[in-house]
C-alpha cells in the first residue's frame, strides 16, 4: 500500500508541474488547498481562518473527482478546520484530482439526513463528520461503545484507544461490517461533551427533571434518562432558537461546539461533568468508496490520518483558551465534584449494559487499556 501511494504522488507531482503548461479536459474546482503543514504544527492564532482559505485555494491541477463534505458546526469550530485540513491534505497527497468540498453549519442537512445520505450510496452528501454516540441507530455496535456515559477518564484514555489497532482502528470498518453503507476514514476530538442550562445550576443533581436536548439518537437519550434529565430529541440547527424560546431547558456539547454555535447567549451555565468524551469520526459513502482505486483509497486514509494528528495536536490549547474566552464573555463555568462523576457514572451502568450484550469482552478491553 505504501509502495502504491508512493508511486501515485511521483505521478501526481509530474501532472502537477505540467499541468502548468496546458489546461486539461476536467473542469475546474472551486476548492482545494495547497501543501499542508506538518501534522503536529501548533495552531496559530489566526488559524482559524488560514484553514479555511488554505483549503479553498487554486488547486494545481482541475480535480478528476468532487466529493461533498458535510459538517453540522460553523467554519470557527475546531471540527470543521478538521474537515479542510482533510481536503487540504486529499488535494496534496493526490495533485489536485481528488477535491474535498466543505459544507459546514448544516447546509447539507442535518444529522439524521447527512446519515441517510451515506447511507443510500452518497451523491448529496459523500462525507460526513458525525458522532460515534450518534451510530447505534444505523447498527453500529462496536463504535457506539465510544459514546457510552462516562466510558473514557480522560483524553488520553480515549486516544490511547483509538489508536489501538485491535479497537479503535479495526472499529472503522464496522460500517461495512454491519451493512450500514458507510467506511469510517479517521477520528477527531472534540473534547469532553458537558451540560449547559439557560436557568442557573451549580451541580449535576439540578438537571434532574430539565428537557435536556440531545442529538435524534437513542443512545444520547438514554444516558440523560439515567441522569435524571427529560431527554429531548431536537435537530441541531434548531437548538438556539429552542433554549431561547423555553422548548428545551439545556442541551449538552463540548467547548467548540459551545462557542462557535454562540449557545452561551442564551444558556450561560456550563457545567463540566464530561458525561460523554466520544470523538467524531468522518464516515464515506461505502458506495462512493468502492468507486475508488486502491491507491486513491489509501490516499483518503492517509490524508485522514493527518487529520486527526492535526487536530489531536491543536484541541487542548484550543479548548483553554475557549474556556477562558467564555468567562470573560461571562459564562458560569461549574467544576463538578469527582463524588458527583462517580454517582453518575454507577448511574450509567444500566446505559453500559443496554448497548454492549454480547460484546461484553469489548467493553472490558476498553475500560483495561486505559488503566
Amino acid at each position: 500500500m505504501k509502495k502504491a501511494l508512493s508511486v501515485i504522488l511521483a505521478s501526481a507531482m509530474v501532472l502537477s508541474m505540467t499541468a502548468c503548461g496546458g489546461s486539461g479536459g476536467s473542469t475546474a474546482a472551486t476548492t482545494a488547498a495547497p501543501a499542508a503543514p506538518a501534522a503536529t504544527e501548533a495552531p496559530k492564532a489566526d488559524d482559524k481562518e488560514e484553514t479555511k482559505e488554505e483549503a479553498k485555494a487554486e488547486p494545481a491541477a482541475a480535480p478528476e473527482i468532487t466529493f461533498k463534505y458535510a459538517e453540522l458546526n460553523s467554519d470557527d469550530n475546531i471540527n470543521t478546520r478538521a474537515g479542510y485540513k482533510f481536503a487540504e491534505y486529499v488535494a496534496e497527497l493526490s495533485g489536485g484530482r481528488i477535491e474535498i468540498d466543505v459544507n459546514s453549519a448544516s447546509t447539507l442537512g442535518d444529522e439524521k439526513t447527512c446519515l441517510n445520505a451515506l447511507q443510500m450510496g452518497g451523491g448529496t452528501v459523500d462525507f460526513y463528520r458525525g458522532n460515534t454516540n450518534s451510530l447505534s441507530d444505523y447498527g453500529f455496535r462496536k463504535l457506539n461503545m465510544f459514546g457510552l456515559p462516562y466510558i473514557f477518564g480522560s483524553r488520553e484514555g480515549m486516544w490511547k484507544v483509538l489508536e489501538s489497532e485491535e479497537l479503535g482502528q479495526a472499529f472503522l470498518n464496522e460500517g461495512v461490517e454491519v451493512g450500514a453503507g458507510m467506511v469510517g476514514i479517521a477520528y477527531t476530538d472534540e473534547g469532553a461533551r458537558n451540560l449547559f442550562t439557560s436557568a442557573e445550576i451549580t451541580s449535576l443533581a439540578d438537571i434532574k427533571g430539565k428537557k435536556i436536548r440531545v442529538p435524534e439518537t437513542t443512545l444520547m437519550m438514554d444516558t440523560m434518562a439515567a441522569l435524571g434529565a427529560e431527554p429531548t430529541p431536537i435537530s441541531y440547527s434548531e437548538l438556539y432558537s429552542s433554549l431561547q424560546t423555553g422548548v428545551v431547558d439545556g442541551a449538552e456539547n463540548g467547548y467548540p461546539g459551545y462557542d462557535s454555535n454562540k449557545f452561551y447567549e442564551v444558556a450561560p451555565y456550563y457545567l463540566l461533568d464530561a458525561h460523554t468524551f466520544s470523538p467524531g469520526i468522518i464516515l464515506m459513502a461505502e458506495a462512493q468508496w468502492n468507486k475508488l482505486s486502491a491507491e486513491d483509497q489509501a490516499i483518503l486514509l492517509e490524508a485522514g490520518k493527518k487529520a486527526s494528528e492535526w487536530n489531536k495536536a491543536a484541541i487542548e490549547d484550543e479548548e483553554k483558551a475557549l474556556k477562558e474566552a467564555l468567562e470573560g464573555k461571562g459564562v458560569t463555568i461549574i467544576e463538578c465534584s469527582a463524588e458527583e462523576k462517580a454517582a453518575a457514572q454507577e448511574a450509567c451502568k444500566s446505559v453500559w449494559a443496554d448497548y454492549t450484550e454480547g460484546i461484553e469482552d469489548l467493553l472490558q478491553k476498553i475500560v483495561d487499556i486505559q488503566q
